[in-house]
């Protein structure tokens, strides 16, 4: 059993109010509009699900994507109490990720404008091509946020944070948006409580279908 099935019905109370209030710094820096659509990468319990869909309204499209069973469980009752006709979960492995998986859960041929990770490329296996695969199927001129944890300094802090949370928060998960956006932006801020810092780094992805890795 993945680890995030077996704290999955917890998961909630233990990072809700915590990550909140960054978790909304990220989805402003995808600059939503109505109609839009949205993968949710990582998306665990849909703990952003309300605050995009809040912008992109009954005409826009939100796809939640995550590997554990029992989170995607969560999302599905969040969508249910909801009532969101226009939310489409898959559980799927990122690495493994293509246009025609959406495309068969959507009926339709899907365009994505905007995705959003928080706290999933600490965690993913083999993270960088998890984002490689997402950034593929992101249409040229759609944005790309990540949110997650950063400490580069080994301590007994951030190896608890990596056992509970199964994470590696050293990585430098910033570093592909920023070698292939344009209009790359970051920001952080300290963690509540902790040494830790929150990163938030988005980009565009050019148009001609070239990245920005010379600069």
């Amino acid at each position: 059993m993945n680890w995030y099935d077996l704290v999955a019905p917890g998961y909630d109370r233990a990072v809700r109010g915590v990550y909140l209030p960054y978790r909304r710094k990220a989805v402003q820096a995808l600059r939503l509009q109505p109609g839009l659509t949205v993968v949710d990468l990582g998306c665990g319990s849909g703990l952003n699900f309300e605050l995009i869909m809040d912008v992109i309204g009954k005409d826009g499209t939100l796809i939640g994507i995550d590997l554990s069973i029992r989170m995607l469980e969560r999302a599905r009752k969040a969508v249910e109490r909801h009532r969101w006709t226009n939310v489409h979960l898959l559980q799927k492995d990122v690495r493994q990720l293509g246009p025609g998986d959406l495309d068969a859960l959507t009926g339709r041929t899907t365009q994505v404008d905007r995705i959003l990770c928080t706290l999933g490329l600490s965690v993913f296996p083999a993270w960088q091509q998890a984002f490689e695969r997402s950034f593929d199927i992101l249409a040229g001129g759609g944005r790309y946020c990540v949110m997650d944890l950063f400490n580069e300094t080994t301590t007994f802090q951030t190896r608890l944070v990596d056992f509970l949370a199964r994470s590696e928060i050293s990585r430098r998960i910033w570093e592909p948006l920023q070698q292939r956006c344009e209009d790359y932006s970051e920001e952080r801020q300290p963690l509540m409580h902790g040494r830790e810092v929150v990163v938030i780094a988005s980009g565009t992805k050019p148009t001609t279908g070239s990245d920005l890795t010379t600069r």
